[in-house]
Formats: structure tokens, C-alpha cells, sequence
């Protein structure tokens, strides 16, 4: 396997923007009613276990995340830096793309849904018959001023995204006994749109919540989710590639000490450590 590495530098615009022959084995309608930090109450509906015998076909699976860190404070406020990084995985070779860090001087939060969004839609205007990983929850892309545009191109270009929230990592469940350890998909009846879906995609596994962009039935969300875990792996029942999206997506200790050495020598800015009042009042008790 061949893997490759690069920078990108350049981001895009904001404004840029299958039914198995052997029928999956569909179990008793019933519904499950899934509580999740002790708030929100999940309807589940249909249930199916995820054969591998019919896959959809995919030529590549692109993984995208993003990770921010906190540089220290300076007279302009607040200094964060912010990087992407995208693992595009095919039968024969790994590329992994990233970003260098961008510095943020001020409140992140706008920022960061920005370059998110900035990074996601580069990736999809690119990919051709790809499966699309994202990490966390597909609202911010699916709230453009254009949504259907974004589906237009989905279905034009062969894509499909499928985004995976680890907040629905371990949550307490009373599962039927055919499905208790077993890869399975479940359609959730009250969700936000009509394409979030709860998944085990391993034996053993982790229970999450998906979310696929556009919407197909359930029959083809079996053949998605059949061909990742025979593409991706799903070590320890998540995605690989998106797991080496989000290491690559960190930025590391000393490479935040560069960035403060830059600041200083190129802009005459000081970046300092902010000075944390509960570690020195509380000490050891702190968190």
C-alpha cells in the first residue's frame, strides 16, 4: 500500500457549493426507546443486520476533519490555530492532505465552522463516486443558503456523505438478542431529518449515530455501510480513515511553540500562556 503525503494551502468559497438482490433479513417492527446524557429520548424503527455479501460500489472513501488549539493570549485578545486534514483511501494507495495551521486571533467558534465547511465542500466538489466521512453532525452543511444544490451535486458526481457522531459512543440500550453483538443499522423515527440512523459496524462494537446525505432507503444504507467496513476496516468499530483524519487534524506541542516564535519574529506579536486560576488555586483538585 502506497501512501502519500502533501499541503494544501488553498481553500474555496462558501458560496461553491440501491435495493440488494438477496432481501436483508428485517427484524420485528418494535421500538426502542434510547436515552442519551440523561436528556433526549430516540425512537428506533426498522432494524437490519449489515450483510457484506452486495455492496455498493465506491472507487474511494475521502475522510475530513478538523482540529483547533489554543495558543495562548496576546494584547489582540485570544490566539488559536486551526488545521484540516483529509485521508483519501482507495484499494491500492493512502494520500493524506493537510492544511498547514491558520491563526485565529480572537473567538473561534465562527471560525472554525467556517474553515470546517471550507474544507468539506472542497473535498466534495472534487470527489467522484466517493463515500464522504465527516465527524459530527451534517446541520451546518445541510443549512447553506442553497441545500439542494449540495444534493444536486452529491447525485451528479456518484457521492454520498455519511457523517458519525461519537457522542453515541456508549450509550445505555436494551438491544433484540439477534442484533446484541452484531453489525446492524436502525432508522431513527425522530431524529432531525429522515436520514439519521443508529449503527454497529463491528462485532462487538461501539454503538453511533449517522447521518446520510442525500437520503436513501434503508435497503441501500445497508449496501453503504456494507462496502465501508469492507473498504475502511472500522477498526474497533469506527472508521479508520477518519480516525487518520483527525490525527493528522491535531496540531502538536512543538508545533504550537513555532507558531508563537512566528508570531514574534515575523508580526511582533507576544503570545503568552494564559494563566489558568483554578490549576493555581486548586492544584492537584483542579478539574
Amino acid at each position: 500500500m502506497k501512501v502519500k503525503a502533501g499541503q494544501q494551502q488553498s481553500l474555496i468559497s462558501l458560496n461553491r457549493v440501491r435495493r440488494q438482490r438477496t432481501e436483508p433479513r428485517i427484524l420485528d417492527e418494535r421500538e426502542i426507546r434510547l436515552k442519551i446524557n440523561g436528556i433526549d429520548k430516540i425512537r428506533i424503527g426498522e432494524f437490519s443486520q449489515i450483510s457484506l455479501e452486495e455492496r455498493a460500489h465506491f472507487g474511494s472513501i475521502v475522510a475530513i476533519d478538523v482540529s483547533t488549539v489554543k495558543v495562548g493570549i496576546s494584547s489582540l485578545g485570544e490566539v488559536y490555530a486551526i488545521r484540516g486534514a483529509t485521508v483519501i483511501k482507495r484499494s491500492d494507495s493512502l494520500t493524506i492532505n493537510r492544511t498547514r495551521p491558520m491563526i485565529v486571533l480572537g473567538e473561534i467558534s465562527d471560525t472554525q465552522v467556517s474553515f470546517e465547511l471550507e474544507e468539506q465542500l472542497k473535498n466534495i466538489d472534487s470527489a467522484r463516486n466517493s463515500m464522504i466521512l465527516l465527524d459530527g453532525s451534517l446541520s451546518e452543511i445541510t443549512n447553506l443558503d442553497k441545500p439542494f444544490s449540495l444534493i444536486d451535486t452529491l447525485k451528479r458526481s456518484s457521492n454520498i456523505i455519511i457523517s458519525v457522531s461519537k457522542g453515541f459512543l456508549f450509550p445505555s440500550i436494551r438491544l433484540p438478542e439477534e442484533i446484541e453483538e452484531s453489525p446492524f443499522v436502525g432508522s431513527i423515527l425522530n431524529g432531525r431529518s429522515s436520514g439519521e440512523y443508529l449503527v454497529r459496524l463491528s462485532l462487538g462494537g461501539p454503538l453511533l449515530k449517522i447521518e446520510v446525505c442525500p437520503s436513501i432507503e434503508l435497503d441501500d444504507v445497508i449496501k453503504v455501510l456494507a462496502s465501508l467496513i469492507s473498504l475502511d476496516g472500522v477498526e474497533y468499530g469506527y472508521p479508520e480513515t477518519l480516525r487518520i483524519a483527525h490525527i493528522y487534524s491535531k496540531i502538536l506541542p512543538v508545533e504550537v511553540l513555532t507558531l508563537k516564535c512566528i508570531m514574534q519574529k515575523k508580526f511582533g506579536i507576544e503570545v503568552l500562556r494564559e494563566v489558568d486560576n483554578r490549576k493555581m488555586l486548586l492544584g492537584g483538585f483542579w478539574s
